[in-house]
C-alpha cells in the first residue's frame, strides 16, 4: 500500500498495523464464526469419511503411544495394507498436529487440526494476496472468499480431510514469486531459498495427504512459471518452478516412493465426465441452498461467495493487468476452465485426464476452490490499486472497505457453518472394549464394533480401538469392498477372517503339521513360535502380502496374496517384520536435499562474510 505523504514515518507504520489488526479481526472472527460448532459435543465422532480419516490418524497414535512403532503398516483395514504407503493415511506423522493428537483426546485433535489449518491457510492466503498489494482490505478480501467459504466447509464437514490442506497452495505460490523478486528490480538474481521454501510446502502436501490439492498446485505454479517466463523472456520463473519441485519430490521422498510403490502395484483409475455450463458455475457460486448437480452431492459443487466478491474477481479478470498479475490471472482463469469438466472432447480437463495422477482423479469441480484463490489475488491487486488512488483518503477508503469485506465475511460465513454443525454426531457402541493386544481377523464387522447409528460404509475406527481386523471395509480404496471383481473377490486380499470357511487362525502352516503359537503380536511385528514343524513347509501370516514384508530377515514369500516363510523343521521362532517399500531410498533422498540446501546456505552465508 502506497502510504500518503501526510501519513510518513511512524504515523504510517501505526496505521498501517491498525488497519491490518482490524483486517484480521475480520478474518479470525470469520474462521471461529464457521468453525466453531465442530466443538460442540466433543464425546462424538464425525460422520461420513471422518470415519476412515479418524482410524487413518488413530493408526498413527496407536502405532507410536501403544506400541513404540512407526506407522508402517495398518493390519486393521481390509485384511491389512500398508499405512506409509497410502496417501491419506499417516498425515498426521510429519504435521504441526502431532504433539495434538499424542498428548489430547483424539476427538479434540481432529477438531484442532480443521481450526488450525483454517489459520495457516488465512496466514498463507494474507502472504501471498501481500506479494501483489499492502491493503490489508484487499488482503482480507481474498482470505474471506477463499479460506471457509462453503466449499471448505462442506468437506470438512463431509471428512474430505485432503480439502483442508489447500491450506499449503498459498505459501507455495507466495514463496515462488517472492524467488523471482520484484520486477522493478531490473533483472533481479533467483532466489533460491524462496523457491526452495516453496519446494517445502509441496512436500508439506505429499505428507498431508493432499491428493488433490498437490497435483492442482504444481499445475498452477507451472503455469504461472511458464506465463512469466514467456511474458519476460526469462528462463528464471521456469528455472525457480525446477527447483521447487525438485526440493519438494526430494523432501518428500520417505512418504512418496512408498505412495508410488503401492499405486503403481494397484492403481485407482476412475472415469470423470463430470460437466458444468456457466449456469451451474453461477449457481455454484452464488447459491447458498442445494440445486440439482450432475453427479456426487452438492458438497462436491456449491462454492458460495456471494455475488459482490464474484463481480470483484470477474471484474479484476477482464480489467487488471500487469507484469506479474495478467501471467497470474491467465493461469487463474485456466484453473476455473479445468473447473468446468469434461464439456467439450477437447475441453482442458478431458485432455488432463488422460495424464498420470490425474486419471486416477475426478470431480473436476474441485479446480474451482484454487481458482478463487489466485483470481482472488488478481482482484486483491486491482482493490489496492483502486485505494492508493484516494490519496490523502486512502485510510478512510481502507476502513470502508474493511466495512464491505466484514459484511461479506458474515454473508459467505452463514452460509459455511451450517455444514459444520452437522459433521459430528456419531457416536460408538457402549459395548466397545479398547485393546491393544490379542488380535484376530473378522470378516464382517460385527455388531459391536458398529456406531450406534450407522453411516453409509462399514467402519473402521470401532475394530482399530478394539485391536480387530475388518475384512469388507471401504477405507482403503484399492482393497475395499468396492474393489471386487466380477468373480466378488478384492484383488490382493489374501487375508481371511472369521466366518470365512477359509479362516485358519492368525498364523497357520499349509499343511496343517505342528503347532504354532502368536507369542507377541503389534502393527508391524508378530512373533511367531513353532513347534514340531516340518521342513519346507509354508509359515502363513494371515495378512495381505505386500513388498515390505520380510520374515526372519529375508523378504517373505508370497502365498496366495499373503506373506510365508520357509520353516527349517523342528522348533523355531518366527519373526514377521513390516518395512514400507522404498523407505530407506526415500530416506536417503531426503538427507541428500536437506544436506544439499544446508550447503547451500552455508555457501551463502560465507560468501557475504567473505564479501
Amino acid at each position: 500500500m502506497r502510504v500518503p505523504a501526510w501519513l510518513a514515518g511512524r504515523s504510517a507504520r501505526v496505521a498501517l498495523a491498525a488497519l491490518a489488526a482490524l483486517a484480521w479481526a475480520i478474518v479470525l472472527g470469520m474462521i471461529v464464526y464457521v468453525v466453531r460448532p465442530a466443538f460442540d459435543h466433543l464425546d462424538r465422532w464425525g460422520g461420513h469419511d471422518w470415519d476412515m480419516v479418524t482410524s487413518f490418524r488413530y493408526l498413527t497414535v496407536k502405532s507410536l503411544r501403544d506400541y513404540g512403532q512407526f506407522p508402517g503398516w495398518n493390519p486393521y483395514a481390509c485384511g491389512g495394507y500398508t499405512a506409509w504407503g497410502y496417501v491419506e493415511s499417516g498425515t498426521n506423522v510429519v504435521s504441526p498436529w502431532l504433539p495434538v493428537y499424542l498428548l489430547s483426546d483424539l476427538r479434540l485433535a481432529l477438531r484442532v487440526e480443521v481450526l488450525g489449518a483454517a489459520v495457516i491457510s488465512a496466514l498463507g492466503t494474507w502472504f501471498f494476496a501481500g506479494r501483489f498489494t499492502r491493503s490489508p482490505a484487499a488482503r482480507a478480501f481474498v482470505c474471506v472468499v477463499f479460506v471457509v467459504n462453503s466449499r471448505w466447509a462442506m468437506q470438512a464437514a463431509t471428512g474430505h480431510a485432503m480439502h483442508l490442506y489447500y491450506a499449503w497452495t498459498p505459501w507455495a505460490l507466495a514463496f515462488f514469486d517472492r524467488a523471482l523478486g520484484e520486477p522493478a528490480a531490473g533483472a533481479p538474481r533467483l532466489r533460491w531459498q524462496d523457491a526452495a521454501c516453496a519446494g517445502a510446502f509441496i512436500a508439506m502436501m505429499v505428507y498431508s495427504g493432499a491428493i488433490y490439492p498437490l497435483p492442482q498446485t504444481l499445475v498452477a505454479l507451472g503455469l504461472y512459471a511458464a506465463l512469466l517466463a514467456a511474458a519476460r523472456r526469462d528462463l528464471r520463473p521456469l528455472a525457480a518452478a525446477a527447483l521447487a519441485a525438485a526440493v519438494g519430490l526430494g523432501l518428500a521422498a520417505p512418504k512418496l516412493l512408498p505412495i508410488a510403490s503401492a499405486f503403481l502395484r494397484r492403481p485407482r483409475l476412475t472415469e470423470s465426465k463430470e460437466a458444468m455450463g456457466l449456469d451451474l458455475l453461477l449457481d455454484v457460486l452464488t447459491s447458498r441452498a442445494p440445486v440439482r448437480v450432475p453427479q456426487w452431492g452438492w458438497h462436491e459443487w456449491g462454492m458460495y461467495i456471494g455475488w459482490l466478491p464474484l463481480l470483484a474477481i470477474a471484474a479484476a479478470a477482464l480489467l487488471v493487468r500487469g507484469p506479474r498479475e495478467t501471467p497470474l490471472k491467465c493461469a487463474g482463469l485456466a484453473l476455473a476452465a479445468l473447473g468446468l469438466g469434461a464439456f467439450h472432447a477437447a475441453a482442458p480437463w478431458t485432455l488432463l485426464h488422460e495424464l498420470p495422477v490425474f486419471r486416477s482423479q475426478h470431480v473436476p469441480s474441485r479446480w474451482l476452490y484454487p481458482a478463487v484463490l489466485v483470481l482472488g489475488v488478481v482482484a486483491a491487486a486491482g482493490i489496492g490499486r483502486a485505494l492508493e488512488r484516494l490519496g490523502r483518503l486512502q485510510p478512510l477508503g481502507e476502513l470502508c472497505a474493511l466495512g464491505l469485506v466484514a459484511w461479506m465475511a458474515v454473508d459467505i460465513g452463514r452460509a459455511a457453518r451450517p455444514a459444520l454443525e452437522r459433521a459430528f454426531w456419531m457416536q460408538l457402541s457402549p459395548r466397545l472394549t479398547p485393546r491393544t493386544s490379542e488380535f484376530h481377523q473378522e470378516t464382517k464387522v460385527p455388531p459391536h464394533l458398529r456406531y450406534v447409528r450407522p453411516d453409509w460404509a462399514p467402519p473402521s475406527l470401532p475394530g482399530m480401538i478394539a485391536s480387530t481386523g475388518i475384512l469388507e471395509c471401504w477405507s482403503v480404496v484399492p482393497m475395499s469392498i468396492f474393489a471386487k471383481d466380477t468373480s466378488g473377490k478384492v484383488p490382493g486380499q489374501g487375508a481371511r477372517g472369521r466366518g470365512d470357511p477359509a479362516y485358519r487362525g492368525e498364523v497357520y502352516t499349509l499343511s496343517g503339521e505342528g503347532q504354532v503359537k502368536v507369542a507377541s503380536w503389534s502393527p508391524n511385528v508378530v512373533v511367531v513360535d513353532v513347534e514340531g514343524g516340518k521342513a519346507g513347509d509354508l509359515l502363513v501370516l494371515n495378512q495381505n502380502h505386500d513388498p515390505g514384508w520380510q520374515a526372519n530377515g529375508r523378504r517373505a514369500e508370497n502365498h496366495a496374496d499373503t506373506p510365508a516363510i520357509r520353516l527349517d523343521g523342528g522348533a523355531q521362532t518366527v519373526t514377521f517384520r513390516y518395512r514400507p517399500a522404498y523407505l530407506p531410498l526415500g530416506m536417503a533422498i531426503f538427507a541428500a536435499t536437506a544436506a544439499a540446501l544446508a550447503g547451500a546456505a552455508w555457501r551463502g552465508r560465507a560468501a557475504r562474510r567473505g564479501g
